[in-house]
C-alpha cells in the first residue's frame, strides 16, 4: 500500500468497529436506563463504571446477545444469586452483564454468541440488569492507576454503541441532565479537590477502588442524574458515613479548590442532621477531612483529633 499522506494508517491496524445491534432486554421492559455514575456507598462509593436497566414487572426478562463475541468469563454472585459474564467482541472492546439468571446450559466460557442469541433472564428483584463495556482504546482520567481495575481505567459510555435507533430509545428512559448522557466515571483532576481520594496507608493495589475498600474512600464528584450537581461521598471513617450528600447552594466547585484555598466547609444536604465537611487541600495529592454532626459551617472554626488524611 502506498500512503500519500502522513496521516494515513494501514487498514489492518485500525480497531475493529463494535457495534450493539440489539437491545439485549426488550426496552418496552425498562422502566429507567440508569446513566454511568452510580454512587452507594460503603458498595459504590466511587462512580460505578456501568450502566444499569430498572425492569418493570415481577416476570423474568430475556437477555439477548447485542452483537456477536465469545464467553470471556461467567462468575456466580453469591449474594445475590446471580451471573455476571464477560463477552470479547474484539482484542480491544468487551462487553458485560451482571445479574444475569438463569443461564443457558450452552452459555459456557469459549461459547460464541451471534446477534440475538439467548443468554439468560433478567430480573426486577434484583435491583438493576448491569450492563458495562471496556475499550482498552480509551484513555481515562484516574491519577493513580494502580488503584483501579483495568475495568475502570478502560471504561467507556455503552450507550454510545448502540445503533442510533436504539439509543434513542434508550436516551428517552434515561433521566440524566447534563452531558454527557451517558454519565462519567471519572472526575479526577490534578492539584484540585476534584474526584476520587483514598485513606492514608490504603494499600496500592488494583482492588483499593473496589467496594472491599469502601471504607476508605472519599470522592468529590457529580450526581449521576444532573451533571451540574455536586456530590460528596464517603464509605466509612468520618462521621455520618456511609454518606452520599449533595452541598447545600451546590458550590464552591470542586475543580476550583486548590492547595492555595486554605481551609473550606461545605455543609451538607443531609435529610437527618446538620451535616458540615471540613476540608483542606494540603498539597496536590494529600487532603485533610472531618465531618462534624449537628453543626452549621458558621459554628466550625477548624479540624479536631478526629479528622483524617487521604490521598491519590
Amino acid at each position: 500500500m502506498v500512503c500519500i499522506f502522513s496521516s494515513c494508517e494501514d487498514e489492518s491496524t485500525k480497531p475493529e468497529v463494535v457495534t450493539f445491534e440489539i437491545c439485549p432486554v426488550d426496552t418496552a421492559a425498562i422502566a429507567e436506563a440508569s446513566p454511568l455514575g452510580n454512587i452507594n456507598p460503603p458498595g459504590h462509593t466511587f462512580p460505578s463504571n456501568h450502566i444499569g436497566f430498572y425492569l418493570k414487572g415481577n416476570e423474568l426478562i430475556p437477555v439477548l446477545a447485542m452483537t456477536k463475541g465469545t464467553v470471556r468469563t461467567i462468575y456466580y454472585n453469591e449474594w445475590s444469586d446471580d451471573f455476571r459474564i464477560e463477552i470479547d467482541h474484539t482484542e480491544s472492546v468487551l462487553s458485560y452483564f451482571d445479574h444475569l439468571c438463569n443461564l443457558l446450559p450452552s452459555i459456557v466460557i469459549g461459547s460464541e454468541l451471534h446477534t440475538g442469541d439467548l443468554i439468560g433472564y433478567a430480573r426486577r428483584n434484583t435491583g438493576a440488569f448491569d450492563i458495562g463495556v471496556v475499550n482498552y482504546n480509551v484513555a481515562n482520567s484516574f491519577i493513580s492507576p494502580e488503584r483501579y481495575h483495568e475495568f475502570y481505567l478502560y471504561y467507556d459510555d455503552p450507550y454510545t454503541y448502540f445503533t442510533d435507533s436504539i439509543r434513542q430509545i434508550l436516551e428517552l428512559k434515561n433521566p440524566r441532565i447534563g452531558e454527557p448522557k451517558g454519565g462519567k466515571v471519572d472526575f479526577d483532576r490534578d492539584g484540585t479537590l476534584a474526584g476520587n481520594w483514598f485513606l492514608e496507608d490504603t494499600p496500592l493495589t488494583y482492588e483499593a477502588s473496589s467496594y472491599l475498600y469502601g471504607e476508605n474512600q472519599l470522592a468529590f464528584v457529580y450526581d449521576m442524574y444532573n451533571a451540574s450537581t455536586i456530590l460528596i461521598s464517603c464509605g466509612g471513617t468520618l462521621e455520618a458515613a456511609p454518606f452520599a450528600y449533595r452541598v447545600t447552594g451546590n458550590t464552591p466547585n470542586p475543580v476550583s479548590i486548590t492547595p492555595t484555598t486554605g481551609l473550606l466547609k461545605y455543609q451538607l444536604a443531609s435529610p437527618f442532621f446538620e451535616c458540615t465537611m471540613v476540608v483542606k487541600m494540603i498539597d496536590n495529592r494529600t487532603i485533610q477531612a472531618e465531618v462534624f454532626i449537628d453543626r452549621l459551617p458558621s459554628s466550625v472554626t477548624g479540624f479536631s483529633s478526629s479528622s483524617r488524611i487521604y490521598v491519590r
